[in-house]
């Protein structure tokens, strides 16, 4: 019980943490690259660009983090699990694009992996 309100403690702190920094170019460079900024059904914007080496065509996987209920010693606290595939439609600047859905379902939030 111990361990859990130490991890959930932790969460919130970092939470408030990258909240304080979301308009610096650290966030965005460091925190934010690599997630799904908008998930609406129309428009999906993912924070990777021309920076990143994203182009027209490319897949990324797309996969969210999840509490693992492993309470063993050792054990990770977070579990990577896979949630589908998107493409880049557009590449918006240096640091967004659009992507659409080629398989599975994306919330914001998630995280992408570009594929070179």
């Amino acid at each position: 019980m111990l361990i859990k309100t130490f991890q959930n403690f932790a969460l919130t702190v970092f939470f408030l943490v990258l909240t304080g920094c979301a308009n610096s170019d650290l966030s965005h460079r460091y925190l934010m690259r690599g997630q799904v900024v908008s998930a609406s059904p129309d428009n999906i914007v993912v924070c990777v660009g021309f920076d990143d080496g994203a182009k027209v065509g490319q897949i990324l996987n797309t996969y969210r983090f999840a509490m693992n209920d492993d309470n063993e010693d050792g054990a990770d606290f977070f579990r990577k699990v896979e949630k589908g595939q998107i493409i880049i439609d557009e590449i918006i600047d240096e640091h967004f694009a659009k992507v659409s859905v080629l398989s599975g379902t994306i919330k914001k939030f998630d995280m992408v992996q570009l594929n070179k």
